[in-house]
């Protein structure tokens, strides 16, 4: 268990770098530090008078930022990437077949666990079938994500572990995939995913701490110093308490716990805490629907590339509705995933209502997870509602490439309205989704900023109308995200009172090309006023 941090110098002046101040950044201004807490900010000569005897703290060039929050992730998932085999990036079917492979000659026996696969960028976009593994694997078990989370790649020993055959029914919010005879096929989407995964082996008390701790320091290590994790359970929840409880956790969190109906009545009677703590419960994570890549995302109209579908409400919206309303009503905060048009404006009908019915002003703003896909005249009700858009843009340039060919030419200008969003009044929160993408927040930056993948496609990026500035995403990832969890004068920014939580980045970052923005990293971090060591990659 790693041993709490040694305490700061009574008072730090950090200075030399051009400070962030929420629009731009300002030369030849310190910060002073004492105990965790940021004392002053101002004239770095009038500073070193004031404090003499402070410790100097001399930044060489580059920018202080408020330590970046990261709006949305999956902790565990994230830190579990090394026990399983990793399929992201393959080409092509054979190419993920062969990771398999060498995974499973490398860890032989038990269930074998992965993800990251994404037929989309196969020659053929086409799912992968249970009779692919099997060749390979045999009767092992194998349970492979989709990049999204959403779907489930399984062989036939996993559907025979789970009871699936042709007589099984579609459970409420999943699709079982199955060939002209009716016999599954190996792919699970949404809901029917968890028909297998409630089979796997649950990992020991132990090994959930460790992939916490290895989760954070991850994101530690991108620059972030907290992070909203969404959608825990009963179990990852008791072992962030003893992580907590033994002041090991390297940045704070503020944690979303599962729809569980359990887990919410034993954690909503509690009175929410609304400091700055190194774990808090935040609120609660729910699911509309699923994800466009896998056609899981509830759509107003059916999808231009498979009419059979609109995709599936993955829980009953009127169950969603009575829930949000309980967690409003409780102080804490509703997380919606919504994806689809359909769902965006589900969405915002019921945290509408769920508001309205609560019968109390709120000092938390709800929130819409994603907002991938939002109908125009459902884009000005975030801000109008009071509704926190907590969007992702790296699944943007991660998905532009097949994103057209589920919408359609009609409603491609739905996806990804950033720039309407905060035209509407919405407050952007951004983050990653990470395991599913990339969480270095510099891509993601870069992504609100240019529309781009990394190659510089599409040429002058996609729908390049709803582009951001580059403040507008730096503060995205700070005051957005620190707005977003209630503690906008606390985290996220650089001023007297907040927390320092700080970094600092060797480089003018508001003066840099965008390839040199995504090849920037963190120079020196700060959590709670005591440096920290920077583990690249």
């Amino acid at each position: 268990m790693p041993m709490p941090p040694p305490p700061p110098p009574a008072y730090q002046i950090l200075s030399g770098a051009a400070v962030w101040t929420g629009r731009g950044v300002q030369s030849g201004q310190a910060v002073v530090v004492r105990e965790g807490r940021i004392l002053a900010v101002g004239p770095a000569a009038k500073l070193a008078k004031a404090y003499p005897k402070a410790h100097q703290v001399g930044l060489q060039g580059g920018t202080l930022l408020p330590g970046f929050i990261e709006g949305h992730a999956h902790v565990v998932a994230l830190g579990a990437l090394g026990d399983e085999v990793d399929l992201a990036g393959s080409q092509s079917l054979p190419e993920a077949l062969e990771a398999v492979g060498a995974w499973a000659k490398g860890h032989p026996g038990g269930w074998l666990v992965g993800r990251g696969w994404d037929q989309n960028l196969w020659p053929r976009q086409a799912f992968p079938r249970a009779t692919d593994l099997d060749a390979l694997l045999g009767t092992r078990p194998a349970f492979l994500l989709r990049v999204d989370g959403h779907a489930a790649w399984v062989d036939t020993a996993a559907l025979a572990e789970a009871g699936i055959d042709e007589n099984t029914p579609d459970p409420p919010g999943g699709r079982i995939l199955r060939d002209p005879t009716g016999r599954p096929t190996g792919i699970l989407l949404d809901a029917a995913v968890d028909l297998v995964r409630k089979r796997l082996p649950a990992p020991a008390p132990a090994d959930l701490e460790r992939q916490i701790l290895a989760g954070l320091d991850a994101l530690r290590a991108d620059g972030f110093t907290s992070v909203a994790d969404m959608g825990i359970p009963a179990e990852t929840l008791a072992a962030y308490r003893r992580l907590d409880q033994a002041h090991a956790l390297p940045i704070r969190v503020f944690a979303y716990l599962d729809r569980d109906t359990s887990l919410m009545v034993q954690e909503l009677r509690q009175p929410r805490d609304r400091g700055t703590a190194f774990f808090q419960v935040q609120g609660v994570k729910f699911y509309l629907d699923g994800a466009l890549g896998s056609r899981g995302a509830r759509l107003l109209a059916p999808y231009a590339d498979d009419p059979s579908t609109r995709g599936l409400w993955v829980t009953d919206p009127a169950v969603v509705q009575a829930d949000a309303m309980v967690t409003l009503r409780a102080g804490y905060q509703p997380a919606i995933h919504a994806i689809g048009d359909a769902a965006n404006r589900k969405a915002l009908d019921i945290l509408a209502a769920a508001e309205q019915k609560a019968g109390h002003p709120r000092d938390l703003p709800p929130r819409i997870e994603h907002a991938q896909i939002v109908a125009p005249r459902d884009v000005p009700r975030f801000g109008q509602l009071g509704v926190v858009a907590s969007v992702q843009p790296i699944h943007c340039v991660d998905d532009h490439a097949w994103t057209a060919a589920r919408l359609g030419p009609r409603r491609l200008h739905e996806a990804f309205p950033w720039r309407a969003l905060r035209n509407g009044g919405a407050l952007l929160a951004f983050g990653s989704d990470a395991p599913i993408a990339n969480a270095n927040p510099f891509l993601g930056i870069a992504a609100a900023e240019t529309r781009q993948d990394a190659a510089g496609d599409p040429p002058h990026g996609f729908l390049p109308s709803q582009r951001l500035s580059r403040i507008q995403a730096i503060r995205a990832y700070t005051s957005g995200n620190a707005r977003a969890l209630g503690r906008g004068t606390v985290i996220g920014t650089i001023r007297k009172g907040a927390v320092a939580d700080l970094l600092w980045v060797q480089a003018p970052i508001l003066k840099l090309s965008v390839q040199e923005l995504r090849a920037l990293r963190p120079g020196r971090l700060w959590v709670n006023g005591v440096e920290v060591p920077l583990d690249h990659p």
